[in-house]
């Protein structure tokens, strides 16, 4: 399972999409629609501790829970991708990206934020096999677009795996 992005009318829309073998080769399929697509750059190349005014890395993990984590790291890359706010409505909560009410794909870091990828990653649980677990992380945090600093990442896995 993938994401496409198809051009119509000049506007770009994003879809799952899924591989089927034929007898003449590979044929992709669509298993969903995700919504408008919107690009962005990077324009605010700030560090993730400096951006929250974070000391100790350490403690921060400790002391801040599995979602509250991820919701400050999603929020670090849209400040520095300038996704503003008054634009998209992102609630991490029901795990929502919408604009005017319709659902939206954000395309950042070679990867594309939206409820999915905000799902996989909200959601994920450890499945025993830590190489597996902590691949499976790293994969859902590529997907969604986030590039989480290796000390964080490191021990919002640990926390995970517990």
């Amino acid at each position: 399972m993938f994401f496409r992005i198809k051009k119509i009318k000049g506007k770009e829309y994003a879809y799952v999409v899924e591989n089927e073998w034929r007898r003449r080769g590979s044929r992709q399929k669509v298993k969903e629609y995700i919504g408008r697509a919107y690009r962005f750059n990077l324009t605010n190349n700030v560090d993730f501790k400096q951006y929250h005014k974070i000391e100790d890395i350490q403690n921060y993990i400790e002391s801040n829970e599995k979602n509250k984590i991820i919701n400050d790291l999603v929020e670090w890359e849209l400040f520095r991708f300038n996704v503003k706010k008054e634009d998209f409505l992102i609630d991490l909560t029901n795990t929502k990206i919408q604009k005017n009410k319709k659902n939206v794909a954000l395309w950042i870091n070679d990867g594309c934020m939206c409820s999915n990828t905000l799902k996989n990653l909200i959601e994920f649980k450890s499945e025993g096999d830590e190489q597996l677990d902590g691949y499976r992380l790293a994969r859902a945090f590529v997907e969604a677009g986030i590039k989480v600093p290796q000390e964080v990442f490191v021990g919002l896995f640990g926390k995970i795996y517990k």
